[in-house]
């Protein structure tokens, strides 16, 4: 899809008004598909710079990156933007222009000390300078309500399958984590949102050799710093040694000196397993209604494999002595898998 646009986005650069390199040669050097964004490598009269194509809330997530850019590229952590268009002339979705910095993505554990300052330096960012709000939650009340909707969906379609077991073992899980956030929301009550990178994993970390930046900001804003490091280290846990990650927290903590940070984390650590259970389970429900979708079965060992975990591992973190969870995620797959 990259290639079949670089005429258009071509014409944009040496054409458009709004662009700075306006009638000037410009070379396409790479293009790569992001997740939700497509984006060229550009060269023009020895400047090099990306172009970042939006594809999903484009007008919203662009203005959000290029503030968040302007902000933080002065302090070394970002590269710098060079402009925004949010109706670019003969492209479908809002674009942003930032130089091209050389460097590597970080490797596992690699220059992670640098990456709790630079994260602490973001979280300690005056809210003023930042006014969006994020798209992620800026609370744990807030992340709750979100939670509550997928759980009773979920609840709702597992009262509809032969997955007892499951569904008995999602309704414990749930009961128990709807325990920890009422215990623990007063927690909040003095804890306003801060400005937040919105997206943080190594992914989004280039080391190069003026130092670390952070990439891809279009869901930076006002947040919940608590929800954000609880998601790093939930998302991390198993590429990155947990006495690293210790570490890494012990340092950003340090670093961010923000009072009761520290129990905001940890409660978010204890719930962000039932989360991750709701999303594999919020996936399969939409995959299997009205009827499983062609496919699925051939997925299936690893979704299963994988939800066993998630609903180990949430057991765990909300203190529950239960049976083997591999069982109840079994009944699922039977089900899935019997013949039509």
């Amino acid at each position: 899809m990259a290639d079949d646009l670089w005429p258009a986005v071509h014409g944009y650069l040496t054409t458009a008004p709004t662009s700075e390199f306006v009638q000037q040669p410009v070379e396409k050097v790479a293009h790569w598909t992001g997740e939700e964004n497509l984006l060229w490598r550009v060269a023009c009269r020895g400047r090099e710079a990306v172009v970042k194509l939006f594809l999903a809330a484009g007008q919203v997530r662009s203005r959000h990156q290029f503030d968040a850019q302007t902000l933080f590229a002065p302090l070394g952590l970002a590269p710098a933007p060079l402009w925004q268009d949010r109706i670019p002339e003969g492209l479908p979705r809002p674009l942003m222009v930032y130089e091209w910095r050389e460097g590597a993505a970080l490797a596992d554990g690699e220059s992670l000390p640098d990456l709790a300052l630079a994260v602490a330096t973001v979280h300690r960012t005056e809210p003023s300078e930042l006014r969006r709000f994020s798209p992620h939650p800026i609370n744990l009340d807030y992340f709750w309500r979100i939670e509550q909707q997928s759980r009773s969906l979920v609840t709702d379609w597992l009262m509809t399958t032969p997955c007892t077991g499951l569904a008995a073992l999602y309704t414990r899980l749930g009961e128990a984590a709807e325990q920890v956030v009422q215990a623990g929301l007063p927690q909040w009550r003095d804890a306003p949102p801060t400005v937040i990178h919105g997206d943080l994993r190594l992914q989004n970390v280039l080391v190069g050799r003026e130092g670390l930046l952070l990439l891809d900001w279009e869901m930076a804003g006002l947040g919940d710093p608590a929800y954000e490091i609880a998601d790093f280290l939930q998302r991390h846990r198993l590429h990155i040694a947990p006495e690293a990650l210790d570490a890494w927290l012990r340092l950003y903590l340090d670093a961010v000196d923000m009072p009761a940070l520290a129990a905001r984390i940890e409660l978010y650590s204890r719930v962000l397993p039932f989360h991750a259970v709701n999303y594999l389970l919020m996936g399969l429900r939409q995959h299997t209604q009205p009827a499983p979708e062609p496919g699925l079965r051939d997925a299936l060992p690893f979704l299963i494999e994988t939800l066993a975990a998630a609903l180990a591992l949430a057991a765990d973190r909300l203190g529950l002595a239960l049976p083997d969870s591999a069982e109840p995620a079994a009944d699922l797959y039977r089900w899935l898998n019997e013949p039509d």
